[in-house]
């Protein structure tokens, strides 16, 4: 009798094992992970301009795509625009806000008079695990930010943000959206997707070339003179480059 539980608890493992190797084969197949796995994706890109309304003309103009207003950043001096991309991804067109305090951060998007790529931001649904990752790769990560904006619509969105310190040319920040927040590549206006991110990184910059290669998040980068990003949009109108 022993020797016949034994039996059927050894076919019952068995059987859990070939059903967990499957549900692992069947989500690869798909591109995802289980829910217990750290998942890390580009969440949004960042273009700058000078002026808010000029940067949403001359986005749907080069598009076909009209950006909706976003709404103010408490505490930053810039509010925003913004369009959906494919894949859960958004671009965010960034303006200082006119009456807002000069500081290093706004006057230079207070130079760009064409939109320009300002930077980008990762995802991480899984803040501890994304951190972990940074120190054990020897990079010092800022504290946790929170922020918040809140919609025309009077609807507030909540993130917790964080970074590489000192800062590093042409990396992203990271960011982990509340769950009550609805994420803005969902209601957002349509129309384009993200074709390719580009990244030069000078050869003395090797921090920063390391760890856009540690990321895993499908940007292009490459060696050159001095720091650029392009990003490359397929639109209604076509093909567009930024940078």
């Amino acid at each position: 009798m022993g020797c016949v539980k034994i039996a059927a608890m050894r076919s019952t493992v068995i059987s859990f094992l070939l059903a967990s190797l499957a549900a692992g084969a069947f989500l690869s197949a798909r591109g995802e992970t289980p829910m217990s796995a750290e998942r890390r994706q580009i969440d949004h890109v960042i273009v700058g301009t000078a002026d808010l309304g000029r940067g949403i003309e001359e986005f749907q103009q080069l598009t076909g795509v009209k950006p909706i207003a976003g709404g103010v950043h408490p505490g930053r001096g810039t509010h925003n625009a913004l369009v959906a991309l494919d894949k859960g991804r958004y671009l965010e067109i960034l303006a200082p806000m006119p009456d807002a305090p000069p500081s290093a951060y706004l006057d230079r998007l207070r130079t760009l008079k064409t939109l320009t790529p300002f930077g980008w931001a990762v995802s991480t649904n899984d803040p501890d695990a994304t951190i972990r990752l940074l120190k054990d790769a020897g990079y010092d990560v800022t504290g946790r930010m929170p922020g918040s904006r809140v919609k025309a619509d009077g609807t507030r969105l909540d993130w917790v943000s964080f970074g590489i310190t000192p800062e590093l040319e042409q990396v992203p920040f990271f960011i982990s959206w509340s769950a009550s927040t609805q994420h803005p590549s969902v209601d957002s206006p349509a129309g384009c997707s993200l074709a390719a991110i580009a990244i030069d990184v000078p050869a003395q910059a090797s921090t920063s070339r390391r760890l856009l290669d540690l990321l895993l998040v499908g940007v292009d980068v490459k060696s050159g003179e001095a720091p650029r990003m392009q990003l490359t949009l397929q639109c209604p109108k076509g093909i567009v480059r930024l940078g």
